[in-house]
């Protein structure tokens, strides 16, 4: 295939991902503004509440982002009185991130952090098409993951 017929298509592409980034982006703001949190927080919490007890480290990898991002979502969890750090009795230095009952009674409060009309479109394809779907994201994502070189070099 040549590169001509390659660069609309990954223009194309990458305009539609672009897309749903803004999407999740205006939606997390909505969340921010109406009940503040968002959706990284929102996925955070419902992380700690899903899986009990968590280390930071743990909560990381679970949720694909950068440590210091998650500190972050973390410190202001937990200035909501959401989320607490505590230490375990068998070794005092690991600190665990549990919920508070303020964090409980939040989660069944709040808004999916996923827009309603996303779910109720996702739920119209079938479970193969789902799958699909899934499949192909998580290829484009790992795509992603790779080293970007320096050209520099």
């Amino acid at each position: 295939m040549s590169t001509r017929m390659v660069e609309p298509l990954i223009i194309h592409l990458t305009k539609r991902l672009r897309e749903i980034a803004r999407g999740f982006d205006k939606y997390s703001r909505y969340l921010q503004e109406h009940h503040h949190i968002t959706i990284p927080q929102v996925i955070c919490l419902r992380e700690v509440h899903e899986h009990g007890p968590l280390t930071l480290g743990e909560l990381t990898k679970i949720v694909a982002l950068t440590n210091s991002t998650v500190t972050g979502i973390v410190d202001r969890l937990e200035k909501q009185d959401l989320l607490q750090r505590t230490r375990t009795s068998i070794d005092r230095r690991q600190i665990h991130l549990q919920m508070t009952e303020k964090g409980i009674r939040f989660l069944t409060e709040i808004p999916s952090p996923v827009p309603d009309q996303f779910v109720e479109g996702i739920h119209r394809f079938s479970q193969e098409e789902v799958e699909r779907i899934v499949w192909a994201v998580d290829q484009l994502a790992d795509l992603l993951k790779t080293e970007i070189p320096d050209k520099r070099e």
